[in-house]
């Protein structure tokens, strides 16, 4: 027999107050009449201790009816066999661990580890699982199909060889782009395994879910319908991490060495427990003494090296966790960047194209850019062709310059060729190698403006925000039209209200042709004196990589633009990793990916070295928890804790005893069974209860 509410059973005990009743003494009920006492001798009356029970069955009797009244309250019933659930149908787990940067914390990845042993351990024979890790991108260890091709008894064996070759990288965490391949993954093994479609889909993350994670990948994903999402947090020991960044360089003209010093950024976490940190170059003892709140940053300049053979290690100490308490700096790529100017303009006449593009370029000191200019009726030397980043072509070269510079465009550089008059199209014709190229003055009522802008391009990118697109307010007196008909790989990057094409691109090689219908001299438009011409020369230069070349810190995942190959710079090209491996650069290879240790890099040639540093991503460092919320309203299914299960369980257990009860309604017959109990115990008591006789004498 079970009980509906077993508390009701502690009723019971009120069965001590008819025992405690029955104890009680009580006073003789009968009176006897005697004459007077004065002749008696007094003496002190004789008590006895009534320890005896008197009238048993009656007490019996009272206790049982309490009993009974606490049993009806507790909705008595007799269980019977529920029948069994239908036998658990194999579901689809995919396991995805996280081992991004953060959890280089200490005592973090054995918990990861250990959470994937045990959810190994609770999958049964019929599931189907897959391992799965991501940092900034997902790879997979175990897939669906290779498990299912293992035998039951060696799944675990084989999944715990796997993982125990797994470790934390130093890459960023992209917890939305690794959702989104798990879950794809997932429904591609329920499309191919033939015969077996549905069952439960659930996706068990194991990360510390730091707010660092990159989730802009869910905002245009649709999650699918059933399946789940369920996270194992692991939490670190710690909470006080603070983190270095390296802020930018401040310009050149500066007032003392002390300004030229480079700035970082400290940010305290949001949970932290400590507030002072200390910061040094790794090589030296001295350190100056930082304070920083938690959840704020502050920025302070480095420390003065007293060395200076000493290492270009930032270190941070402090804080609990170590694994971005370093900062790596490289020196700054040295030497101008040198743009060449071929024509006959005079640098110092304000009509000329010359004066202003001198002008666009001596406003930047950081930069440090120099304009060299060769006059086109010499033959433009290859070495000046080589050194320079960016060539800019007014007038008309002689044919023992066509071919340096065409092969400068070959090797992935960039040529500005303007258009000043319409015979210069012969350059265009020699440089890109294309015939019949026709080219006329424009008639142009009064003044001509551009109408369509590809803002899509690299090259006018930085100009797509409507607040820095608008050109509508620069003139154009004059330009040349250009018929590309003959030109099929050209690409207009921007289009005159009239319908001709303003400024076209022509690939070259792996270069690219750049070519202007209309000057930016008074003569032929005011572009020079708009806020849009130094901005698009500089598009240039990054466009052709110079920019890029100059930059000397990345973060881990980064791809290194590498120097272009030219004929001076013959002979092989390698790369040297922080660990001191080597890796052998691709004659033509324009890109170094292999950035996934941090530390100093150099890039060595016969023509130059170049080092660079490789730091961990920013967001890594932010290691306070993410809301479980925040995935939730990017539309993910969540799957319900232990504890909600556990709930359910009790709920729907609770349920079936209810009905039992209400099926049975057994208090009903312990309720008759009191009710006669107390009609016997009201008759016993009565009856065991004596009448007082009369007194003598007394009327009755």
């Amino acid at each position: 027999m079970s009980f509906l509410y077993p508390l009701a059973l502690t009723g019971i005990a009120a069965v001590g107050l008819p025992i405690l009743l029955h104890m009680i003494r009580r006073h003789t009920r009968q009176r006897v009449a005697f004459s007077t006492l004065m002749f008696l001798r007094t003496t002190a009356p004789r008590l006895r201790n009534r320890r005896r029970l008197e009238h048993l069955p009656l007490l019996i009797l009272r206790c049982l009816i309490l009993c009974l009244l606490a049993l009806a309250f507790a909705r008595p019933f007799i269980p019977r066999a529920v029948s069994k659930r239908p036998e658990r149908v194999g579901k689809r787990l995919a396991i995805l661990i996280d081992t991004s940067a953060s959890m280089r914390r200490e005592g973090m990845w054995d918990q990861a580890v250990n959470a994937a042993r045990t959810a190994l351990e609770d999958a049964g024979p019929d599931d189907r699982v897959s391992i799965m890790s991501f940092d900034q991108d997902a790879q997979t260890l175990l897939g669906f199909e290779q498990w299912a091709e293992i035998p039951p008894e060696r799944r675990a064996s084989v999944a715990d060889q796997q993982m125990s070759e797994l470790s934390p990288s130093w890459a960023r965490t992209e917890l939305g782009r690794a959702l989104v391949t798990t879950a794809e993954t997932m429904e591609d093994d329920e499309i191919n395994e033939e015969g077996r479609a549905g069952g439960q889909r659930e996706i068990l993350l194991i990360s510390d879910l730091q707010q660092g994670s990159g989730v802009e990948a869910l905002q245009a994903y649709e999650w699918p319908e059933g399946m789940k999402l369920t996270v194992k947090l692991i939490r670190p020991r710690g909470t006080t991490n603070a983190a270095l960044q390296l802020m930018a360089d401040r310009n050149r003209l500066a007032s003392s060495d002390r300004d030229t010093l480079p700035r970082v950024r400290i940010t305290n976490s949001a949970d932290a427990t400590a507030e002072r940190f200390q910061l040094g170059w790794a090589d030296e003892s001295s350190t100056v003494d930082v304070y920083v709140a938690p959840g704020r940053s502050v920025v302070v300049r480095v420390p003065t090296r007293t060395q200076p053979s000493a290492g270009q290690r930032l270190v941070l100490t402090g804080d609990d966790h170590d694994f971005d308490n370093t900062l790596y700096v490289a020196p700054s790529t040295p030497g101008p960047v040198n743009v060449l100017y071929v024509g006959n303009d005079d640098p110092n006449d304000p009509t000329d194209m010359l004066f202003y593009l001198r002008q666009a370029f001596d406003i930047d000191d950081v930069l440090n850019a120099r304009v060299l200019r060769r006059v086109p009726d010499e033959t433009v030397g290859r070495e000046d062709i080589e050194m320079a980043h960016l060539v800019v072509v007014a007038d008309g070269v002689i044919g023992q310059s066509v071919a340096p510079l065409r092969q400068y465009l070959e090797s992935g550089r960039t040529v500005m060729l303007v258009l000043r008059s319409p015979e210069a199209v012969r350059v265009l014709s020699d440089l890109a190698g294309t015939e019949n190229v026709d080219s006329q003055e424009a008639d142009v009522d009064q003044y001509a403006m551009l109408a369509q802008i590809e803002f899509d391009h690299p090259l006018l990118v930085s100009f797509a925000d409507p607040r820095f697109g608008d050109f509508t307010r620069i003139h154009f007196w004059k330009y040349r039209r250009v018929d590309l008909a003959n030109c099929p790989e050209a690409q207009i990057l921007a289009h005159f209200d009239s319908g001709d094409p303003a400024w076209f691109e022509i690939p070259v090689g792996r270069g690219s042709l750049l070519v202007w219908t209309c000057g930016w001299h008074p003569a032929d438009s005011d572009l020079a004196l708009s806020s849009k011409f130094a901005p698009l020369l500089y598009s240039a230069l990054e466009y052709g990589g110079t920019l890029a070349l100059r930059q000397a810190q990345y973060a881990v995942g980064d791809p290194v633009p590498l120097p272009i190959r030219t004929m001076s710079s013959r002979g092989n090209r390698r790369m040297r990793k922080p660990d001191g491996s080597v890796i052998n650069l691709e004659a033509d290879q324009q890109t170094f990916a292999q950035t996934n240790l941090p530390g100093i890099y150099t890039s060595e040639s016969s023509a130059n070295t170049r080092r660079f540093a490789i730091n961990l991503p920013p967001k890594e460092s932010r290691t306070d928890p993410m809301p479980i919320e925040d995935l939730e309203r990017l539309g993910v299914s969540m799957a319900p804790s232990n504890i909600a299960i556990e709930r359910t369980e009790q709920a729907t257990a609770q349920s079936s005893f209810s009905e039992m009860e209400s099926e049975q309604k057994l208090w009903r017959w312990v309720i008759v069974a009191a009710l006669a109990a107390l009609l016997v115990e009201t008759w016993l008591g009565g009856w065991l209860t004596p009448t007082d006789p009369a007194p003598e004498g007394e009327q009755i």
